[in-house]
């Protein structure tokens, strides 16, 4: 994790609390993705990269859930997580990825979980069945698996985090 600023790769640790204290289902890992965001469910995009986390990005996650009118009234902490993404390698058949499926409320949804990549590249999920991944990037899986899920109507709005490891 920078000590300065957000690098793409890096996930933070995002906690959002109601006014009663208590923590809401949007209290997540989120990484910083190829495209310098951190998406959030029910959120306009953020652009992390290169913010610090505190007050910087802290501040405008708080914004961003009044504004969108999510929540009125909360409370945000953000703290750096050592677990970072690969946005390099790609999908290889062997692996073993977790897919974290989102959904608009900041719930996990059922249907994430672990998935074996078989001999031809590809992954059998709920809702998409066979999704071929070979050689793609994890945020080009992402996008591939959130295009499916809107696209069959299974989700109105998917957010999909793909890994190596499963993120909280």
């Amino acid at each position: 994790m920078s000590t300065t600023s957000l690098e793409l790769g890096e996930v933070v640790n995002v906690e959002v609390r109601e006014a009663s204290g208590a923590v809401t289902p949007f209290s997540h890992e989120y990484p910083v993705d190829a495209s310098s965001l951190l998406r959030i469910p029910s959120l306009n995009m953020i652009v992390a990269a290169g913010k610090a986390l505190q007050p910087d990005l802290r501040d405008e996650i708080h914004d961003r859930f009044v504004s969108d009118g999510v929540l009125s009234s909360l409370t945000v902490n953000v703290t750096p997580s050592s677990t970072l993404v690969d946005l390099e390698n790609t999908i290889q058949p062997g692996e073993t990825i977790f897919v974290r499926l989102l959904n608009t409320d900041g719930t996990i949804d059922s249907s994430s979980g672990s998935f074996p990549v078989d001999a031809s590249g590809s992954i059998h999920m709920p809702f998409l069945g066979g999704v071929l991944l070979n050689n793609n990037r994890f945020f080009e899986a992402e996008h591939q698996i959130e295009q499916g899920l809107s696209d069959g109507g299974f989700f109105a709005q998917p957010l999909v985090n793909v890994t190596r490891t499963q993120l909280a």
